[in-house]
């Protein structure tokens, strides 16, 4: 049994409490704070996700069986726009909470009950980043860690709708922790582990289309550590997260090249959106190549860039910390590439601000280290009283 500290736990708690202050997207009646509206893709992922969950609730693991599958996959009411977990975590918050949260007796969906999903999946990322960072690097980074991920405007505005973005974010952080915590070593990791990062990105590739962006940077980074003996560890991976999503999407049996073929075309022949950037309008593939990184740098907040910009100061960095670096510069630059489609702000790389948030907050506990043995060295008798200034100011 994975045991956690009691303040990963705190952490966690305050995350949840945080997200569920804003889920209420306009029940007039109910004893929840409003939060933001409804947002057109809540309703695909609403509609999708309870369709899903009850599905599972009826066949249970029938539904992993060839008739049954073809039956609910192939029925259109399945909208294969996304892979199914995302969408199924969202499903199974709303049939287990919307008994609990009054106010849409008359409508056909508890809009608040499936943003519960979210809520939930942000409250276990902050989890997994502060309880890595307190076993890896102690106390004061952990807590700092998750101040900073939960002052982040973006990933908490995301946490309080019924988006896809949260779940992602935690099993993108997840995949990533684990593959810093043993893929960092002079050797190449043992087998039982690979498979166990196997499965982990095969449940990063059933969240969201986002997941493709690892497979380049685990090559790079492992070839650059063990040459010729990062094949097979990368063979395993690549070939278990394969299994894992293929067996996990009973829409790809019906028919797999097709269907493979219709995912992976989606995501790149769409309609074109808009964004708005530097006060002009921009089609999605027109976007300035600096868009993800001047936008993650203004949405970020100032303990953020404070804590990364003492990180890159002090320097002398371990191999997980350079590793957690790849995971975040890697999307970014690929969504500067020229061509690539970019809108809605931040949203499409919202899977790098765990690891940016880990990074800060050790940037931040080596600052807060480094002032506090400042001021012990001048000494004075006010000395206790700047410690606690510096502390609150921190924080």
């Amino acid at each position: 049994m994975v045991r956690v500290s009691r303040s990963s736990a705190a952490c966690a708690i305050v995350a949840f409490l945080l997200a569920v202050a804003g889920i209420n997207h306009g029940l007039t009646d109910s004893i929840l704070p409003a939060g933001p509206g409804l947002t057109p893709d809540e309703s695909f992922n609403i509609e999708q996700g309870v369709y899903l969950a009850d599905a599972l609730s009826q066949h249970g693991p029938m539904l992993f069986s060839p008739s049954v599958a073809k039956d609910v996959f192939a029925s259109p009411r399945h909208l294969p726009d996304h892979p199914p977990l995302g969408r199924l975590w969202l499903g199974v918050s709303h049939h287990l909470t919307a008994w609990t949260i009054s106010g849409s007796d008359e409508t056909v969906y508890n809009v608040p009950a499936a943003r519960l999903g979210s809520c939930f999946a942000f409250s276990l990322t902050t989890l997994v980043i502060s309880e890595w960072t307190r076993r890896r690097f102690g106390l004061l980074p952990s807590l700092l860690t998750a101040a900073v991920y939960l002052t982040m405007p973006r990933v908490v505005g995301h946490a309080r709708i019924a988006a896809l973005e949260s779940m992602t974010s935690l099993v993108w952080i997840t995949v990533v922790l684990h593959l810093a915590s043993h893929w960092t070593n002079d050797r190449p990791p043992a087998l039982k582990r690979t498979v166990g990062c196997g499965c982990l990105f095969g449940l990063l590739l059933l969240t969201k289309v986002q997941g493709v962006l690892l497979p380049p940077l685990l090559v790079i980074w492992a070839f650059a550590l063990w040459r010729q003996r990062a094949i097979f560890p990368l063979f395993v991976i690549g070939a278990v997260g394969g299994f894992v999503f293929f067996l996990g999407w009973p829409w790809l049996w019906i028919d797999p090249m097709q269907h493979i073929l219709q995912y992976l075309g989606r995501t790149t022949d769409r309609q074109t959106l808009y964004c708005w950037y530097l006060g002009a309008r921009y089609t999605d593939k027109l976007v300035p190549w600096h868009y993800p990184f001047v936008m993650t740098l203004a949405t970020l907040p100032l303990s953020a860039v404070v804590g990364v910009a003492a990180r890159l100061v002090m320097r002398r960095f371990q191999r997980t910390e350079v590793s957690l670096a790849l995971t975040i510069v890697g999307p970014l630059t690929v969504f500067a590439i020229p061509g690539t489609p970019v809108y809605d702000g931040v949203r499409l790389f919202l899977i790098v601000m765990p690891a940016l948030a880990i990074l800060s907050g050790l940037g931040l506990a080596m600052l807060f280290r480094a002032i506090c043995e400042r001021l012990q060295q001048h000494g004075g008798g006010d000395s206790p009283g700047r410690l606690t200034a510096v502390w609150r100011v921190m924080l």
